[in-house]
Order: structure tokens, then C-alpha cells, then sequence
């Protein structure tokens, strides 16, 4: 049976970059193509989230080849590729900042930086939380399509206190607005007096593949009239992440219509 070159030199160029990551001039002589040509493999590579391009210029296995492969080391890769900006998100915030990622119908914290303050929430490293309960769930499901949001909504959405919402008409509103804006906040709807503000984390796909969050006791956070700041801040660094990634805007789904 015959191969198609194309994907006989994508695979080829994996290989290559998986064996050592290197810049476009670099891999192309290594993999004995032409420049040009290995520009438009890695372009498409890198869209589809199989590789990932460095600051630097340099290109890296990427997070769709990770999962492939082993699901814990894709989620160190997208760790790492998150934890500064956590660093800076509780600096700058002066709350706990986390990233999650997407494992089946729920997300599941990964990585927490604190904040000094002197009333702290628990650190929730490790914690599973269903899509639909808080912030987080929501923007992820944003960038599903309609058939997995059906799909979702119809199962059993469990209560965790008196602020959850279960009502698919107004989880679908938080949907829509979660695909307009990009970000989310959420008061006390997975655990009573905790406030969030989420944005998703998004590969080449267009699918979050994790998200971003700041959260904090709903008593301070947000202080009065701060709430738009912030959820721009978070939302800004889940972009930049994004785009590591191998997200552009462009990807993102459109709004769902009214009727859905």
C-alpha cells in the first residue's frame, strides 16, 4: 500500500522535534526538506496543537500529541506552560491563582499560587468539580459544540448548595455569555461565600483544554467596582497561554443564537 508524502513528512517532522526541538531553518535542514515546506507542515502542526513554537522561535511537542501519549505528561506540559502566569496572576490580583484541566465532564485543579493575605480559602489542588457547578465548567463548555452541551445539560446535574445552578435554560445563558466575553465569574456555586473568576485556556482546536481562575473569600473579592478589571487581567493571561498554544481569536466558537 501506498503513503501520503504529506503526512509520511508530518510524521517525520514530529519525530524530529520530539527527538530534539528546534527553529524552522534547523528542523528543515535536519529533516532534509525545504524551508518553505517545512514551514507549512509546522504551520499546520502547530494549528492543530501537535506542536507548540517557543518565544524563542523554537518548536516543542505540543499538547495534542501529549495526550496521545500519556495524560500526565501532557498535563505537566501544559502545567509548566501555565505556572509563571499563575505567579504573576496572584501578584498582581493579590488572590489565589489556579489553573485547571479538562478531564471527561469535569475539570480538576492542577496547580494553585497563593496569595499572603491573612484569610486564606483552601488550597484546591487536586479537586474534581463538574462542568457545570462555578465558573470554571461553564467557559470550558463554551467551546464545545451544541451536541456536547446537549448532551451534558441532559444528565444529572448535582446540587452542592443553595447558589448551583441546575436549570439548562439559565446554564445555557451562562454559556452564551461565557462564548461572547471569554470570562466568567461565579459567587458561592460549588462552595458557599467563595467568588471566581474563570477564562479557558485553548488549544489549536478551538477546545479549552484547561482554565485559568482567580478566586477568593466573597467578602472581599472583588473589592466594589474591580470586578471588570480583573476578569480582564485573567482573561488576558489565559489568551497569552492560548497562544502558546497555538490558539488565535479566530477559532473561537461563535456565539450560540438565542433559539439554542
Amino acid at each position: 500500500m501506498g503513503t501520503v508524502q504529506s503526512v509520511d513528512r508530518a510524521l517525520l517532522l514530529l519525530s524530529e522535534i520530539g527527538r530534539e526541538p528546534g527553529g524552522l531553518v534547523d528542523l528543515s535542514t535536519r529533516v532534509r526538506l525545504a524551508t518553505s515546506t517545512t514551514g507549512r507542515l509546522l504551520a499546520t502542526l502547530e494549528h492543530a496543537g501537535a506542536v507548540v513554537r517557543g518565544d524563542d522561535g523554537s518548536y516543542h511537542i505540543g499538547p495534542l500529541v501529549h495526550g496521545m501519549v500519556s495524560t500526565t505528561d501532557s498535563t505537566a506540559s501544559l502545567e509548566a506552560i501555565a505556572h509563571p502566569h499563575l505567579i504573576d496572576l496572584s501578584e498582581e490580583l493579590d488572590e489565589a491563582a489556579c489553573f485547571s484541566i479538562v478531564s471527561g465532564d469535569d475539570t480538576i485543579t492542577v496547580d494553585q499560587v497563593d496569595a499572603p493575605k491573612p484569610i486564606q480559602a483552601e488550597n484546591w489542588t487536586g479537586t474534581r468539580v463538574p462542568m457545570h457547578a462555578g465558573s470554571a465548567g461553564i467557559v470550558v463548555m463554551a467551546t464545545w459544540d451544541d451536541r456536547e452541551i446537549d448532551r451534558y445539560l441532559a444528565g444529572n446535574l448535582a446540587t452542592f448548595n443553595d447558589n448551583t445552578i441546575t436549570d439548562p435554560g439559565k446554564l445555557r445563558s451562562r454559556i452564551r455569555q461565557a462564548r461572547v466575553r471569554r470570562v466568567l465569574w461565579s459567587h458561592g456555586e460549588y462552595v458557599d461565600g467563595l467568588s471566581s473568576c474563570s477564562s479557558p485556556v485553548i488549544g489549536g482546536s478551538g477546545r479549552a483544554l484547561g482554565v485559568l481562575y482567580v478566586y477568593g473569600p466573597s467578602f472581599r473579592f472583588p473589592a466594589e467596582g474591580d470586578a471588570d478589571r480583573i476578569a480582564a487581567v485573567v482573561l488576558d493571561r489565559a489568551e497569552r497561554i492560548s497562544a502558546e498554544l497555538g490558539w488565535s481569536q479566530t477559532s473561537y466558537p461563535d456565539p450560540m443564537s438565542e433559539a439554542s
